[in-house]
């Protein structure tokens, strides 16, 4: 027994709390409505992963994999048919079968593709010596994950059948043919995916098979068979994680030894587990199950070493279980110490899976902090803590930047900030060491709180509230619950800086107030430890923003600056990048009209969609082949300012399709509330204007789309440039836990010029704007263009586009004398009193009749 702290007895100090502290917590249960949320929660889970353990063992209760296939359709291929294969010795369990159209994010419908039906709609083709029959999921579906993806929470029990196939002799064979013939379209990207369980290997492996079909239902070619799926798929460690904290924490309020054994019996598994597969991971090298690389790892042994020191003191753990027990720790914690596993020593990177640098190395390090805090009689604990300390000390000063992000995007901000917090929080209790008061910490809680979104409706009809959420930028979602990371470290700011910690209640009550641990591997125990929802809260000043180290140009505007939200990438990283460089997302009184697409599954075949430019709001080129390309990985902001009236970022995307191109995005406030974009683009072929909306109809003429949002809004793109633009329409997955799961997807073809579009979010009854030309003159030969945006009520603005490389100066139609939006007069301006303007080159102008206000 670990006595590194006291005597050995059962009542040992923990190294979260005291046993005194321990009265606290179950005095929170008791007084605090969200605590005490909860921890039933919590106790539901234990008690459910107990109702699985009687009628299955651990290495069953999530013991199937989802091995996604990614394929291209051949040209002339106008459908397909799916099959599955299994061959050679053992026995194998089918749970079905989907397919994603990888190229738009979306599952293809099938009927029975899980055997919900039986067999209906399948054929068997078998050899001899194949046994066969159906067999309910015991366990069921919550293991059903792709491939190296595994749940954040035990899922609710689902009704749900398999297919369990035996072969006697290497030879056998079972082909399962999925009768439906399926549409697909060439040249595009699907995903077939195969729900397997494997005990053990077989002697051959199972396979999924397509058939490609013309357009008469030819076959075209031999069937297209994939690599062999052959490894054991018994319950992954992870699987086990939340309702193993569960346990110890219901042990701990209540006293009852049964769930100290559920505890114990799942911490054994998952020890075992992850030995047995990092020993596979620095044999092999990355793989796709990643749930045994250092950055799970390290959020695994953190963990599992809170879970045994909560349960180590219980009596439970013969002297033969705690030795092995703290043998696994010794040997994952050595491990992660081991290059050979993961290349912690490299400065530079070849990828996110190596060096210094990574979101793997913050949590790989942090789990080995808190491993050695828990056991500090271990002869390496030292060492491993000093080593802990020593890379977040880089970590803080080389890789957060000055405004406090995490240089990869909001989800990787939000996952190592919550592994930092734990170490944190253990090195201040038990060494004495307060990270919290770091200058690079606390710049890490306020970006956080910086990026909030307008208060979102829709998300708040849980909440009977508008809710802050988190943007979804490159490799995120909106619905990820970051702000409760700022709930559980208010506390350690509340006596040395009560400015940032009101600013963290504040955010955390108005982001929902969020108290369970969510996500990849939680910490059950901080959700019930932490939170102190009675601090007091303070509102932080939010305007618009640039974050220019990880490229988010925040725009707001309505009451107190939470009504209207933009977001728009200007990135120079290329971190989990997709290709959303000049992306934008926008909420307008409230509600989201259009959105980033999020991000889906690592390897279940998805990503085709969500990295994909054409799943972002950017202009996309064609390449010589005539197909659209999807743009660079980063883009440099040449200029962003902000005022009252008018918000305005430029960027330079370096697409290689392009000899130039620049992209204007201004957010026109002073009672206008719109957005106008122009795109500059010099020396392209064809190109592709994209813009997704979080709509269910739209109206589409010659110049214009109006599309029928949520939440009674409704958006409205008015296209001045090309004169005469194509516009088609489709629709493509959208992330982020909204009533759709996919947004109407136009796009605008216009050539090889320029793009001007006047964005105009608005409630369902209000009128449109009225977007015109105005005549340039001579101007016009040398590429200026005039607009004019006029509300309804009569009051305008002049838009001014010089598209040349010289300065040249402009009047407006009708002499009214102008100011430029945001200037205070026409002296300050470049107004001259004739009315007169100066255009630089390549900019864009917006100027309002001379003593009109906000």
């Amino acid at each position: 027994m670990n006595s590194a702290y006291g005597s050995g007895t059962l009542t040992r100090p923990l190294g979260c709390y005291t046993q005194d502290q321990l009265q606290d917590i179950r005095g929170r249960i008791v007084h605090l409505p969200e605590i005490r949320r909860e921890y039933g929660r919590q106790r539901d889970l234990s008690e459910q992963f107990a109702a699985r353990e009687s009628a299955a063992p651990l290495h069953r209760l999530g013991d199937f994999r989802v091995e996604p296939f990614v394929f291209s359709v051949p040209p002339g291929a106008a459908s397909v048919q799916m099959a599955v294969h299994v061959t050679g010795q053992g026995a194998a369990r089918i749970g079905g079968v989907s397919l994603t159209h990888s190229q738009l994010g979306m599952p293809v419908r099938l009927h029975n593709g899980s055997f919900q039906q039986a067999l209906a709609g399948w054929t068997r083709e078998a050899g001899s010596g194949s046994l066969f029959h159906l067999e309910p999921m015991t366990a069921g579906r919550g293991g059903l994950q792709p491939s190296g993806v595994t749940p954040a929470e035990g899922a609710a029990e689902q009704e749900a059948q398999c297919v369990w196939i035996s072969h006697e002799t290497d030879g056998g064979r079972t082909v399962l043919r999925y009768g439906e013939t399926l549409p697909v379209q060439p040249g595009e990207h699907y995903s077939m995916q195969t729900a397997v369980s494997l005990e053990a290997p077989l002697s051959g492996g199972i396979c999924a098979g397509i058939i490609f079909l013309d357009a008469a239902g030819r076959p075209l070619g031999t069937e297209l068979i994939s690599p062999p799926f052959n490894r054991a798929t018994l319950t992954n460690w992870a699987y086990l994680l939340e309702a193993a904290g569960a346990d110890a924490n219901v042990y701990l309020i209540s006293g009852e030894e049964r769930f100290a054994e559920q505890a114990k019996r799942k911490l054994q598994y998952m020890l075992a587990d992850m030995r047995a597969g990092m020993d596979i991971f620095r044999r092999d090298g990355w793989h796709d199950d990643d749930t045994y690389g250092a950055v799970h790892i390290g959020r695994g042994i953190a963990a599992a070493a809170v879970i045994y020191d909560q349960i180590a003191g219980s009596g439970i753990l013969s002297n033969a279980e705690d030795s092995s027990i703290q043998a696994d720790f010794r040997y994952i914690a050595a491990m992660m110490m081991d290059t050979a596993y993961y290349r912690f020593d490299l400065e530079t990177f070849p990828d996110e899976k190596g060096g210094k640098r990574s979101n793997w190395n913050a949590d790989r390090a942090t789990g080995l902090g808190v491993y050695a805090l828990l056991f500090p009689q271990e002869p390496q604990s030292s060492a491993y803590l000093e080593h802990a300390v020593s890379v977040i000390d880089w970590q803080l000063e080389e890789v957060v930047d000055e405004d406090g992000a995490w240089p990869e995007n909001v989800r990787y901000h939000g996952a190592v900030l919550h592994r930092y917090f734990l170490f944190f929080a253990l090195l201040k209790r038990l060494k004495g060491m307060d990270y919290f008061q770091d200058e690079k910490v606390k710049a890490m809680y306020r970006f956080l709180i910086g990026i909030v979104t307008a208060g979102d409706k829709l998300h708040g009809e849980a909440y009977g509230h508008p809710v802050l959420l988190t943007p979804a930028v490159g490799d995120a979602n909106v619905q990820e619950k970051w702000f409760r990371l700022l709930g559980y470290a208010a506390s350690f700011y509340a006596g040395e800086d009560p400015q940032l910690s009101g600013e963290m209640i504040w955010t955390w009550k108005h982001g929902g107030s969020p108290v369970q641990d969510t996500g990849a591997f939680p910490l059950p125990l901080v959700a019930l430890l932490y939170p102190q929802p009675g601090l007091p809260e303070r509102k932080p000043v939010l305007r618009s923003v640039h974050y220019p180290g990880i490229g988010y140009v925040i725009f707001r505007g309505g009451e107190q600056n939470l009504q209207h939200y933009a977001i728009y990438e200007a990135s120079p990283l290329t971190y989990h990048a997709h290709h959303d460089e000049g992306h934008f997302s926008i909420w307008a009184d409230g509600i989201p009209v259009t959105l980033d697409s999020g991000t889906g599954g690592y390897y279940n075949g998805d990503r085709h969609w969500y990295v994909s430019g054409a799943a972002h709001n950017v202009v996309q080129f064609a390449g010589p082949d005539g197909h659209y390309k999807d743009g660079p990985l980063r883009s440099i902001c040449r200029e962003a300012s902000f005022s009252e009236e008018l918000d305005y970022v430029r960027s330079l995307i370096l697409d290689e399709q392009a000899e130039a191109y620049e992209r204007h995005f201004l957010s026109v406030k002073a009672g206008f509330d719109v957005y106008l974009i122009w795109d500059r683009i010099e020396g392209a072929g064809d190109s592709v204007w994209n813009l997704h909306t979080l709509s269910t109809d739209a109206e589409v003429t010659g110049q214009s789309i109006d599309a029928a949002c949520l939440g009674g809004m409704r958006l409205s793109a008015q296209i001045a440039e090309p004169a005469h633009p194509v516009i088609t329409a489709g629709e493509g997955a959208v992330g982020g836990g909204y009533p759709l799961m996919v947004q109407q997807h136009f796009r605008v073809h216009g050539g090889g010029g320029d793009y001007l579009v006047l964005l105009h979010p608005r409630k369902e009854q209000a009128p449109a704007l009225r977007l015109e030309p105005l005549d340039a003159g001579a101007a016009a030969a040398e590429g200026v263009r005039m607009y004019k945006i006029t509300r309804p009520g009569g009051a305008w603005l002049a838009v001014m586009i010089n598209g040349s490389g010289e300065s040249c100066r402009v009047s407006v139609p009708g002499g009214t004398p102008l100011r430029l939006l945001g200037a205070a007069d026409a002296e300050t301006a470049g107004v001259d009193r004739a009315g007169w303007l100066n255009l630089e080159p390549g900019s864009i102008t917006l100027a309002v009749p001379q003593g009109n206000g906000q």
